[in-house]
């Protein structure tokens, strides 16, 4: 059997795993690991003492692989970058842009909404996360915007809108 043809049948194994009630990272585990050990036992012909081999190369591969690809400088500062929101928003940093947005544009018809863009789009800047900018901002802006009567649907969506903004801003 081809590699491809062993790869579409593991896909079709783990399909059925997950509809059958397997937690989709199980079965995805699961399907990896015996894909490998296929792939490498038919590279031998399927030759039974030989499978002893192909499990265990399996085993090194998928320790090695996830290692080798998680393992870059770009996601090594994923938690820098969450640290330094943590700080600002425990230092007041966050309250202090929400603010002085606020205060800029809050007397405009949606001010408020705007003044929560241009605080997301400041500490974004800063923090570089997007996530944490939209968990900072949904603690702070959403019971701001929501006391002031704005719907809680569009007190979200102008939360998580501005929080993509640290995916843009460098």
């Amino acid at each position: 059997m081809e590699p491809i043809e062993i790869g579409i049948v593991i896909s079709c194994a783990m399909v059925v795993l997950v509809v059958l009630g397997m937690r989709v990272a199980f079965a995805a585990a699961m399907a990896g690991i015996t894909g490998l050990i296929w792939i490498f036992w038919a590279k031998k012909g399927y030759d039974p003492s030989q499978f002893t081999w192909a499990l265990t190369i399996a085993a090194k591969t998928a320790g090695q692989v996830p290692h080798s690809k998680v393992a870059s400088q770009a996601l090594s500062l994923i938690p820098t970058f969450i640290m330094i929101g943590y700080l600002a928003y425990h230092a007041g940093l966050t309250r202090a842009l929400f603010e002085a947005a606020k205060r800029w544009v809050g007397w405009m018809p949606g001010g408020l909404g705007v003044a929560t863009v241009f605080a997301t789009a400041g500490f974004a800047a800063v923090s570089g996360a997007s996530v944490a900018t939209s968990a900072v901002f949904a603690r702070i802006a959403i019971p701001e915007m929501l006391k002031i009567g704005y719907d809680k649907k569009f007190a979200a969506g102008v939360v998580a809108a501005g929080g993509t903004l640290a995916s843009l801003i460098p």
